[in-house]
């Protein structure tokens, strides 16, 4: 008989024939498929070392033996059991569905074979797992029980016990900072009055991460040596808390003496000396290092070296304590666009996402191109999001190829429904919308809507490249039938009818031109409660007006979303005037500014505000009373009601007036229903403004203050739903108050 790694104990002979015993599941056919040995063969020490360590490693045996019967091989084997049953219970805070994938993969499933090294192993790294997250009272109770027929089944019992908490944490040998400071630094904390704490859990990993926190913190304040010498971790003896000794060595700060540029430099070094922010006598960050060269890497990358590396290294005078940084850098060889892909845009044409591309074919790669080409997509109305990947050309170390992912909106809608607006009372509205109509990218909307005070339908069709170089066109038409112009004003009818054309035309990637003209016609009907105010303008210029106006204005956009941004800034300034020949001459201008200010954490100051003026010229000496400007309500200053702030008629009815000046002020919250706040928002805001008859009657004193919550929901159904409360905070006599405000629907 002979055992694996044993001596030959009889002597050599040629096998006239094989066979096998002890087993169970398998077949003598499938013993000799891995038996390295065949009949005629000879078997000696080595033969027989061979045949045992290949019958070993198929896994499928935990004993072999080799026995001689004459001249007949005898292979006696004892089979590995099968697994009838796999399971482990009790492992809520490790592992789950994922890790009865893992074990699968290793071979701990149902009708596997059994082997007991692996089960020690996975018990092991259960143990490991658990104790690095904080679980230091678990129990692992591991069961094989035998079954019939050469099968075991497994149980794995876990007893996760209580998360081990942190009573403390201390950093012994800092001198230049306070603990509390370092501390800061850390997501690890120990065990305070907040309920539901969980920062308190101990973590392995969490620490390691805590102490890289650490040492950046030192080394962007200069101290390049730093270094944690030791961590102790002392577990109490019921294993219920935890005590966190950090030793550290704070060395000393360094300053940075100048710095150097070294390898292929490409750019001129005027040029990069503007990208630094590591000064001459300042104190060394690794911190701003890091990013200078960062942004020497984004402005190679930007004239076509895709996979430039910089890298800051510090050449230290240890006497002196004086860093010399040195820029080396590795631009590569510079890359060109081979070919722009698109996938996931369904029906739209590729030539409507195609013209948004700032990076083009056959052109150097420009990081800066192709991250604006992606927010241009955007930024189109029937674009979710858009993700880019830029890929090496296999075979070629100067060609890459730009991939975009699309994630479409739905870009059209037939609606029909209902919706409230404080301004206008309830709605009711029909629209068929569809923002990439035919898959072109131009928008067509038909629009009618019935509320408390007006009936409307309005016809518009949009080109954004009506030429291409990118010039827009607007066509519309319009008519409207109203009892006044906000809901709570009264005394005359109006009916208008116009048209109008309006061309967009991009000044530089962010600034545009609007350039157009419209033609209207009003006619208004008073009655016995005409206010004097509009009797007047009746009297001097009659009922019936046909006026045509030129409209112009400038805008400059950088924001990253046209709805719910969270970078970025609007400003824009329009201008409409009435041309000579007009029955009514007049003109409006007005501004518009919107700025988005990342704040700490996930939380975002959005800022807005609005000026703007009405006044008549020439033959005309009264402002027509529906062009004057409302404030109060939702868009304006939360908390009054819609439009009725300043100027009021001799019913005390809202009249409106030249001049209005607003701003709001949002904190946006972070929710945590929502990641990316593409759908919904929270808000803290603080509202100023006010309407005034004249521009000269503007006064501060005369401004309205309100701050209070908003919440905005992008809904399924409903569309915008925005409901806010409100607490004015210098109201004065005669104000109408409205604390809680709701608009929604399609139809404000």
């Amino acid at each position: 008989m002979l055992l694996a790694g044993q001596a030959f104990a009889f002597s050599a002979f040629t096998i006239k024939e094989i066979r096998a015993r002890g087993l169970e599941r398998l077949d003598i056919g499938t013993v000799l498929t891995y038996l390295p040995l065949s009949v005629g063969d000879e078997l000696n020490d080595t033969t027989s070392r061979q045949a045992i360590r290949a019958l070993y490693q198929t896994g499928l045996f935990q004993d072999v033996q080799l026995e001689r019967d004459g001249d007949a091989l005898v292979i006696a084997v004892k089979e590995r059991p099968a697994i009838t049953t796999f399971k482990i219970e009790g492992n809520d805070k490790i592992g789950g569905d994922e890790l009865k994938k893992s074990l699968k993969d290793l071979g701990m499933a149902d009708g596997e074979l059994f082997k007991r090294e692996l089960l020690d192993q996975v018990e092991q790294e259960l143990r490991r797992q658990y104790y690095a997250n904080g679980y230091y009272d678990v129990a692992i109770d591991t069961k094989v029980k035998d079954e019939s027929n050469n099968r075991v089944s497994v149980n794995i019992k876990v007893t996760e016990g209580k998360v081990t908490k942190i009573k403390d944490i201390n950093v012994i040998g800092n001198k230049a900072f306070k603990t509390k400071d370092l501390l800061a630094q850390f997501k690890l904390e120990r065990t305070h009055w907040i309920p539901f704490q969980k920062t308190d859990r101990y973590s392995k990993q969490q620490l390691g991460g805590d102490l890289e926190a650490l040492q950046s913190y030192y080394q962007d304040r200069g101290y390049l040596k730093f270094d944690v010498r030791s961590v102790q971790v002392a577990l109490t003896p019921d294993k219920e808390s935890i005590y966190v000794t950090i030793n550290v060595d704070e060395g000393s700060v360094y300053k940075v003496k100048g710095h150097k540029f070294s390898g292929e430099i490409i750019l001129n070094e005027t040029f990069l000396n503007v990208l630094l922010s590591t000064p001459d006598g300042s104190t060394f960050s690794r911190k701003e290092a890091t990013e200078s060269a960062n942004r020497i890497e984004a402005a190679l990358s930007d004239i076509g070296y895709a996979f430039a590396k910089v890298t800051p290294i510090p050449d230290v005078d240890e006497e002196k304590k004086l860093i010399t940084i040195n820029y080396y850098v590795e631009p590569g060889k510079r890359a060109y666009v081979r070919r722009i892909t698109f996938a996931g845009h369904g029906t739209t044409n590729d030539e409507t996402l195609r013209r948004e591309m700032r990076q083009l074919e056959a052109s150097p790669f420009s990081k800066s191109a192709v991250e604006r080409s992606r927010v241009r997509l955007t930024r189109l109305p029937f674009i979710e999001e858009a993700e880019v990947d830029t890929k090496p050309v296999a075979g070629s170390d100067d060609l890459v190829d730009i991939a975009f992912r699309i994630k479409e909106r739905a870009p059209g809608s037939v609606q029909f429904g209902v919706g409230f607006s404080g301004s206008q009372g309830f709605l009711i509205n029909g629209s068929l919308t569809h923002t990439n109509f035919l898959g072109t990218g131009d928008r067509v909307e038909l629009a009618l809507d019935h509320n408390a005070i007006s009936k409307s339908v309005n016809l518009s069709l949009t080109n954004p490249y009506f030429t291409a170089d990118g010039i827009s066109q607007t066509v519309g038409l319009s008519y409207r039938n109203s009892k006044s112009v906000i809901r709570n004003a009264s005394g005359f009818n109006s009916n208008v009818m116009a048209a109008n054309l309006t061309y967009g035309i991009p000044l530089s990637e962010f600034a545009a031109l609007r350039l157009g003209a419209s033609v209207e016609q009003t006619a208004i009907t008073t009655f016995a409660n005409t206010p004097r105010e509009l009797a007047e303008f009746v009297e001097e210029n009659g009922t019936v007006f046909t006026n045509v106006q030129l409209r112009t204005g400038i805008s400059r956009d950088t924001r990253n979303r046209t709805f719910f941004a969270n970078y970025g800034s609007l400003n824009q300034f329009d201008v409409d005037v009435s041309v000579p020949g007009s029955d009514l001459l007049y003109y409006t201008m007005s501004y518009r500014g919107q700025a988005y200010q990342p704040l700490f954490w996930k939380f975002l100051l959005e800022a807005n505000a609005s000026l703007g003026f009405v006044d008549s010229f020439g033959k005309t000496k009264i402002v027509p009373p529906y062009e004057n400007f409302f404030a109060g309500g939702s868009r304006t200053v939360r908390g009054y009601r819609d439009g009725e702030l300043g100027p009021k008629d001799e019913f005390l009815n809202p009249f409106g007036g030249k001049f209005r000046t607003t701003a709001q002020m949002n904190m946006i919250i972070p929710m945590p229903i929502e990641s990316d706040g593409k759908s919904t928002r929270l808000a803290l805001f603080y509202d100023i403004g006010n309407v005034f008859a004249e521009r000269q009657d503007f006064a501060i004193n005369e401004l309205r203050y309100t701050a209070g919550i908003n919440f905005q929901w992008f809904t399924p159904f409903l569309g915008l739903l925005d409901l806010s409360y409100a607490f004015p905070l210098n109201e004065k006599q005669g104000d109408r108050i409205e604390r809680f405000q709701i608009n929604f629907g399609t139809g404000f």
